[in-house]
């Protein structure tokens, strides 16, 4: 069986009535669900980001992270910007202690010897909610991890 080539396709769309446009939909969605089926959605090509979105917060976050000393940091600054990014990047829900001081030091800073003390701090202004021994970020420390981001930004700009 031979089958008509992708310029004869188009060519014959406009001339079809309605009904058979959907039909061709249907059959067209159809044939993509089963050849993406191996596939995660994540590596779907519409869950990439385009040069006209710009950075997702998160990827802000770790690229301060990751700049070392160019930013004046404290602890609590680096663990809720790494709890911002266990979060949104690794859709996380809640993430330990030691996930927050590993992410830290894969981006280059110091490990944190003494994490309890920055996370304690964060969880007495609401920022981390604590349940057993598993944090998740809340709104507050988005909102603050936000604001953090936005202030880091204007000192870079000024500075400049």
């Amino acid at each position: 069986m031979r089958y008509p080539h992708r310029e004869e396709w188009a060519a014959l769309i406009p001339e079809l009535e309605l009904q058979d446009l959907l039909a061709l939909e249907m059959a067209i969605k159809v044939a993509i669900r089963m050849r993406t089926q191996g596939t995660l959605s994540s590596d779907h090509p519409s869950f990439e980001r385009t040069e006209e979105e710009g950075p997702a917060l998160y990827d802000e976050a770790r690229g301060i992270l990751e700049a070392g000393d160019r930013h004046d940091l404290t602890l609590a600054d680096q663990s809720l910007l790494a709890a911002l990014y266990l979060s949104d990047a690794y859709h996380q829900d809640t993430f330990s202690s030691r996930a927050i001081n590993d992410l830290i030091e894969e981006c280059g800073r110091p490990r944190i010897a003494h994490i309890t003390s920055a996370i304690s701090g964060l969880i007495s202004r609401a920022y981390l909610h604590a349940d057993e021994k598993v944090l998740s970020l809340t709104k507050e420390g988005r909102a603050k991890a936000r604001g953090l981001i936005g202030m880091l930004k204007r000192r870079t700009a000024e500075a400049a």
